[in-house]
């Protein structure tokens, strides 16, 4: 098989699963109890599509879209220390997730789950 048509074929794959319907339960962690409004789009050629979900509601949402809430809707937050010679440097940075999805129906390959790493930054 060529390089493109494996191209193609995992494109293909990916594009079905992302827009295979999943049930879960949306988490507005930045307003608890509030509604978000948002667009989103993925792919070329497909249409934008608009959502207002209310926390703590139960939702039938693509795959793409409920993993996009449950692991990139974040914020990085980072910390500074001060060297030996009082100059500011990063020491370790998290992040903060403002929504969460989470899935109803489980499959084998649920990966839903947000990162829980801790960066460390070596100060130099």
């Amino acid at each position: 098989m060529t390089r493109s048509k494996e191209v193609e074929k995992l494109y293909k794959k990916n594009y079905e699963r992302d827009h295979k319907m999943v049930k879960g339960k949306f988490s507005f962690l930045e307003v608890p109890g509030g509604t978000l409004r948002f667009s989103y789009i993925k792919y070329d050629g497909d249409k934008t599509l608009r959502y207002e979900l209310k926390d703590g509601e139960v939702y039938e949402l693509p795959y793409m879209v409920a993993k996009h809430l449950a692991t990139d809707v974040s914020y990085p937050v980072h910390s500074f220390q001060t060297d030996e010679l009082g100059k500011p440097v990063m020491a370790i940075g998290r992040t903060v997730h403002r929504t969460g999805f989470q899935r109803l129906d489980f499959l084998e390959d649920d990966d839903f789950v947000p990162s829980k790493i801790i960066t460390a930054e070596a100060i130099v």
